[in-house]
């Protein structure tokens, strides 16, 4: 416990002399000068020494490169409007979640009418058709109910060019 006493400045011994915790009020008064001299340099300082002298080069890192993705660019040989891909709703096996709207980035997807008898959520329509595109069928597994058609791929890889 003297120790801390000591150390903290909290001794009530009138001296040091013959005391064997001499060596820690020493490094006790060393280590407060040195924060005197360091609030006295900073103190004095001009407005900006903190900023190093010498300019700070930033780190390069090398760019990784893009790893050869499964997926391939698409480019269509035909206009948009002559080529009838797009997904058809059954509105007896549609629920009305809405999930097939929220996963759709092109927004082909609206909701329909409602209910009139307001107890049943509205069907969703295929309200934007030429927003889909082209071999896109994402929409098909999210639909929890079925109710999502598209056209077979294989009538239309002839609309469809890949390039790197």
């Amino acid at each position: 416990m003297r120790v801390f006493d000591c150390l903290s400045g909290s001794c009530t011994r009138p001296s040091c002399d013959g005391c064997i915790f001499r060596p820690v009020r020493s490094l006790r008064i060393a280590l407060k000068s040195r924060a005197i001299e360091k609030s006295d340099e900073t103190a004095d300082a001009p407005v900006g020494s903190w900023e190093r002298s010498e300019p700070v080069t930033p780190i390069q890192r090398p760019t990784p490169q893009k790893e050869a993705s499964s997926k391939k660019r698409k480019r269509l040989l035909a206009p948009r409007e002559e080529i009838a891909w797009f997904p058809v709703i059954k509105p007896e096996l549609c629920n009305g979640c809405g999930d097939c709207k929220v996963l759709c980035k092109p927004g082909v997807f609206e909701l329909g009418e409602p209910d009139p008898a307001g107890i049943h959520r509205p069907k969703l329509i295929v309200a934007h058709p030429y927003n889909c595109l082209v071999l896109c069928n994402r929409c098909v597994p999210i639909c929890t109910s079925g109710a999502i058609i598209l056209p077979p791929k294989e009538e239309f890889e002839k609309y469809i060019e890949y390039i790197d």
